[in-house]
């Protein structure tokens, strides 16, 4: 990669990692979406070296309500609120150190979950530049670009800045595709290529669920690689990592098991059984109709991808939302141009790379809109497992309006104009969540 797209990804990382850490400091207490459960998570854990169980009583819609209406005043209490219970445990005991260490040091504990989250983040918007480079060597612009995107998209920066698993979760999902991307670019292959994938993959199912969709992926890379060269054995490539993630894996699914009986090994009936109150699709299908409910789930989505802070509560101006709508359809609408050109997208070397995009994108939005059958979660920050996919479509389908010597312009102004817009939501929209 030439020097200068090394220096403009150095000055990306280093912008992060400043930006991150102000939204860290500057995000008023648990002014992020569901940050008290995951909090209390990191404290059981420090305190106990177990993870939690998810109890009745963890969710108490009418409390939380209150506080939300109130920006979490500190003289009421978020101790008793756990509902992220059932989440895999592994971002929970790397979050403990900095925890303890925090306590032990009189710092603020909450503020050092936050910064763990922020350096995590840095290795999100890393991964999401070697993974562009690996699908388009010959083209850095576009992977520099999309690792832009990825660390200036505000919302994405403000989750990333907040005690939450999401960023590991991204970080172990997007090094799990950068993997595959590899398996896929490379004229062989060896059985140790495919343990890495399944550690990544084991890594992936003890952080969070979203990251079960590189399952799927994994298994599409297994075919296409043995569709490439038939000589070997289909259900050798593709057993070899799915054993390794199980090996991982199975002590938590028995846990799971054991703690709340049969086969919820992810937790996730007790979890429906607990909150109890949260809204769900079907009431407001009956009450708002399918017109209203799909126009408030599209527009709610696209408003929350780009920034709405807090617990929903703080949204962008409407102006910049237009812009944004213009900025993603002329994306859009050059993505589908670059698909309609399938001598272009689709060359000879590396076909299944960019259908491995595709496919990454298509089963999260399968995802969040099944989880949006039954919860209502109109929130676009679902869609940020995705986000370095995304933002390769989006840079590539600016970048086909415009012949290559524009090119770079129009990167330029789209992570400019993103990283602009993540400091004003930093100095204007944040300091407006605070107690009144």
């Amino acid at each position: 990669m030439p020097r200068r797209y090394v220096f403009a990804l150095t000055l990306l990382l280093v912008w992060f990692l400043v930006t991150g850490a102000l939204y860290a400091l500057r995000t008023p207490r648990w002014q992020a979406p569901d940050e008290p459960a995951h909090f209390n998570y990191v404290r059981y854990v420090a305190q106990h070296w177990t993870p939690p169980v998810l109890e009745p009583g963890c969710y108490d819609q009418a409390y939380l309500e209150r506080l939300k209406s109130r920006r979490f005043p500190p003289s009421m209490s978020v101790d008793a609120i756990c509902y992220e219970a059932h989440q895999p445990p592994l971002y929970y005991y790397l979050a403990a150190v900095p925890y303890r260490l925090a306590v032990a040091l009189g710092f603020d504990p909450l503020l050092a979950v936050r910064l763990f989250s922020v350096v995590l983040g840095t290795g999100v918007v890393l991964v999401s530049a070697a993974i562009g480079l690996h699908l388009f060597p010959e083209r850095p612009l576009v992977a520099v670009s999309a690792a832009g995107v990825v660390a200036t998209v505000p919302m994405h920066v403000a989750m990333l800045a907040s005690a939450n698993n999401d960023a590991l979760a991204e970080l172990v999902l997007g090094l799990a595709v950068w993997q595959m991307v590899r398996l896929l670019r490379r004229p062989r292959t060896v059985l140790r290529d495919w343990y890495l994938l399944g550690v990544l993959l084991g890594a992936g199912m003890l952080t969070k669920t979203t990251t079960y969709m590189a399952i799927p992926m994994a298994l599409a890379v297994a075919w296409w690689r043995w569709r490439g060269s038939p000589g070997g054995s289909f259900l050798r490539t593709a057993g070899a990592p799915l054993a390794v993630a199980l090996l991982f894996a199975l002590p938590w699914f028995a846990r799971n098991s054991l703690t709340y009986g049969g086969l919820d090994v992810l937790g996730l009936r007790r979890h429906e059984a607990v909150v109890v109150g949260q809204p769900r699709t079907a009431q407001w299908l009956q009450e708002l109709g399918a017109l209203r409910l799909a126009k408030r789930f599209v527009f709610t989505t696209f408003h929350s991808f780009w920034g709405q802070f807090g617990w929903m509560a703080a949204p962008l101006p409407s102006a910049v939302y237009s812009v944004l709508w213009l900025v993603s359809a002329l994306g859009l609408a050059g993505v589908v141009l670059r698909l309609w050109s399938a001598r272009r997208l689709w060359p000879t070397s590396t076909p299944s790379a960019y259908r491995l995009l595709l496919l990454w994108v298509g089963l999260n939005l399968l995802a969040y809109g099944w989880y949006n059958l039954t919860f209502v979660q109109h929130q676009g920050r679902y869609l940020f497992p995705s986000l370095p996919a995304l933002a390769l479509f989006l840079v590539l389908g600016l970048h086909e309006w415009f012949v290559p010597r524009y090119r770079p312009l129009v990167s330029v102004a789209l992570v400019g104009g993103l990283a602009g817009l993540a400091w004003w939501s930093l100095l204007v929209v944040l300091p407006g969540l605070a107690p009144g």
